[in-house]
């Protein structure tokens, strides 16, 4: 796993195990009751700017702010 840093942005280099460990450890997150009131749509928003561009992937709906 790499971790640099180019033009104001993370990029992450990661086996495909290890990225799909990634996302079940942000959906067991996502399932966990926090007091923060935008916590359930900021994580599924994260998952799916994880995954632009995947073709494989069908992003979550997250409400409209």
């Amino acid at each position: 796993m790499s971790y640099r840093e180019q033009d104001g942005q993370v990029i992450l280099t990661m086996s495909l195990d290890d990225y799909q460990w990634l996302l079940f450890a942000l959906g067991a997150a996502t399932a966990a009751r926090y007091s923060h009131p935008d916590w359930k749509e900021r994580m599924l928003g994260l998952m799916n700017r994880l995954n632009e561009g995947n073709p494989n992937y069908t992003p979550y709906q997250v409400k409209e702010k």
